[in-house]
């Protein structure tokens, strides 16, 4: 029932954005639109609305919606591919719908009735979370690829910022400041500080439509399925290190081939874990997240300090301190300097799981008697 419940508020909530995408251009929902000029400006203005909500805010001048259009990339880099990702489902939607209409009606102007693109408005609500996992993908990649010798789920700070100087996306262009609020700047050496891919990758500053009352879209957490397989072979809610290093030496993922030997780091930190807790390795605790951190740097995030607070939007920060969330030129230079003096840095081939930041500080999800489960 409650599922019942949240769908229809995302219908609804849907419905009444693509009806002030009809009101922001003087345009009726009770009045077939004109022309292809039309029903992209409304198809553009739904997608504008729905990912970035703040855009709301000017639905009463059309004509700067339409202005902003052309800047839109700069805001969300992922709006070339989206729309033509729409445009690829109204021509499946149209493919499907053949049968039902008359032969000598129009296909061109299918989505000229309200009703029609209230259909394809729902779904792009469907079907947005799997293309958004996509360029999530491709986020991911594109991070790795710029610090490609490292193996420990990190990019120089100075590297992440590359491409927005560059002016080739506009992805990565977090402050330190607010990176370091999102849980996603590792600061261990203050002097050339990086980026933690996953937890960077994963943040809510990353959702779309995330103001949009019932509805977001995140980057899906590949940990999640890594902990899924994880349990199953375990179903018990502690394990022994050695069994935890024998599945995990047979669990892929996107950047791990299997099967591979556990490095002797990796079984010491699952001896560490044990010893606190009577010889087992409880899954559902900090330590274990950490020590799945280290052994997919790639997919597992670093757990977040406790009592944290909860990481805000880039809306939201602006908002809060009254600063902007994206780095300033004088600011990346700072880093860009900082690094290249740096005369003790590391070797990229030593920044490895080994090297990773490692805490002892434990804390479980719930209580567990050791000795029953044992």
């Amino acid at each position: 029932v409650l599922a019942a419940t949240v769908e229809d508020l995302v219908h609804g909530d849907t419905i009444e954005l693509l009806r002030m995408a009809y009101k922001a251009h003087g345009l009726s929902v009770d009045e077939p639109l004109e022309s292809e000029a039309q029903e992209q400006l409304v198809i553009k203005t739904y997608l504008l609305f729905f990912l970035l909500p703040w855009t709301q805010e000017a639905q009463g001048n059309g004509t700067a919606l339409k202005e902003f259009f052309p800047e839109v990339p700069d805001a969300y880099p992922g709006w070339g591919d989206t729309v033509l990702w729409v445009e690829d489902l109204k021509a499946s939607i149209k493919h499907r719908n053949l049968g039902e209409h008359s032969p000598f009606e129009n296909k061109d102007e299918y989505f000229r009735q309200f009703s029609a693109m209230s259909h394809l408005a729902e779904k792009i609500i469907d079907g947005i979370g799997m293309f958004q996992d996509l360029e999530c993908n491709l986020m991911k990649n594109l991070l790795l690829d710029l610090d490609q010798e490292r193996s420990d789920g990190r990019v120089l700070l100075a590297k992440f910022w590359s491409p927005f100087m560059k002016q080739e996306h506009y992805y990565f262009t977090e402050t330190p400041a607010f990176l370091k609020h999102l849980g996603a700047l590792d600061d261990t050496n203050p002097q050339r500080p990086s980026v933690i891919v996953p937890n960077i990758v994963y943040a809510r500053s990353n959702c779309l439509a995330s103001s949009s009352g019932f509805h977001s879209v995140c980057c899906v957490n590949q940990c999640g399925a890594l902990m899924e397989t994880l349990e199953r072979g375990i179903a018990h809610p502690v394990a022994s290190p050695g069994l935890i290093a024998e599945l995990v030496a047979d669990l892929p993922s996107q950047t791990v081939a299997v099967p591979r030997n556990l490095s002797g780091s990796l079984r010491r930190k699952l001896d560490l874990i044990a010893a606190q807790h009577d010889g087992h390795v409880p899954l559902h605790g900090k330590m274990f997240a950490l020590w799945m951190h280290h052994a997919f740097p790639n997919e597992c995030p670093f757990p977040r300090a406790s009592g944290a607070e909860a990481p805000l939007t880039h809306d939201e920060w602006s908002e809060r301190f009254n600063t902007d969330s994206v780095a300033s030129e004088e600011e990346i230079q700072h880093y860009m300097v900082l690094a290249n003096s740096t005369t003790d840095a590391a070797s990229p081939h030593e920044l490895n799981e080994a090297a990773m930041m490692w805490s002892e500080e434990e804390e479980l999800v719930t209580d567990l008697d050791m000795e029953e489960l044992g």
